[in-house]
């Protein structure tokens, strides 16, 4: 979804109890730190209906409230329903029973007739697990323009930048980035422009990069590979390598994301090269709004 600004860390996960301990942390504590806005909402009573079927333009909830939806995918296709704490809690008591492959929570701000201030629009919590490799999985949040106003704003991206920082740490991410070019079902810029999947890109992510968004999250492994914290900073690649726990490094581009243009998306390249998977982007494969270097190619820098 270009221009919505998406989180997304990819993990590994072999214990069931791990796994249900890290989708519960992100559905609940990742949710109220990432979205506090939508928690009053949430807990309302009665909670808010969301669309009526029969009547398109009937209230979907109480003015300024919170509607609120739910995609829970087990096997086959993935099924909807509205989210009441009811509901909500027998989906985190089931994830230790029978754990989705894929779950969303859609938020919707309502205006002051209880109507979706976007319709089409809402903020997203999300997990899915790689169908036959199910110890891998991506968490994500997705915040749209039209609901969070995080464009040239730089106290909203650097709250999320903080959370990437905190959530690589809790979840003991192997990658993440942070940018508004990705897609959370088609993952990064790079890999929907190289045809990459995440079935093959996801369980490599501890030893190649996914793509060189605005903010990315590398494994120790990766950052290694490419000279460490110092080897970066000394690139003049990025205005920020903060080093996290474990070895790994989170690298920020430019000071804000909208800076990420021109020269600067061909310089992080450059300098994650050796990381990066093979391919070149050519400036016909690029569709508007992706932050990648026009004909650019790892092997180009090696």
């Amino acid at each position: 979804m270009t221009g919505t600004l998406l989180l997304e860390l990819t993990c590994r996960i072999d214990r069931a109890e791990d796994f249900v301990r890290s989708a519960r942390a992100w559905l609940t504590e990742a949710r109220a730190e990432i979205f506090p806005g939508y928690e009053a909402g949430l807990a309302a009573e009665p909670a808010a209906r969301g669309p009526d079927e029969k009547d398109h333009r009937a209230p979907w909830g109480p003015p300024y409230g919170v509607s609120a939806q739910l995609l829970v995918q087990r096997s086959g296709a993935m099924r909807q329903s509205r989210y009441t704490r009811r509901s909500w809690q027998r989906l985190l008591n089931s994830l230790a029973v029978t754990p989705p492959v894929t779950c969303v929570l859609l938020m919707h701000q309502l205006d002051a007739h209880g109507r979706p201030v976007e319709d089409d629009v809402a903020v997203t919590l999300e997990f899915q697990r790689l169908p036959d490799r199910p110890e891998w999985v991506r968490f994500g949040a997705q915040a749209p323009p039209a609901l969070i106003p995080w464009r040239d704003s730089g106290a909203v991206q650097q709250r999320w930048l903080d959370h990437l920082a905190v959530w690589t740490e809790r979840l003991n991410a192997t990658y993440g980035h942070l940018s508004d070019d990705a897609d959370a079902d088609f993952g990064t810029a790079l890999e929907r422009t190289l045809n990459l999947f995440a079935e093959d890109t996801v369980p490599e992510s501890e030893r190649t990069l996914r793509g060189y968004s605005w903010a990315t999250v590398c494994s120790a492994d990766v950052a290694a590979k490419v000279g460490g914290a110092r080897t970066l900073r000394a690139s003049g690649a990025f205005h920020g390598v903060t080093e996290l726990s474990g070895g790994r490094l989170l690298l920020r581009a430019t000071p804000l994301l909208e800076q990420y243009t021109g020269d600067a998306p061909a310089r992080v390249l450059r300098a994650l090269a050796p990381v990066l998977p093979p391919g070149r982007t050519g400036r016909a494969c690029l569709k508007p709004g992706m932050r990648l270097a026009p004909d650019g190619d790892p092997a180009d820098h090696l």
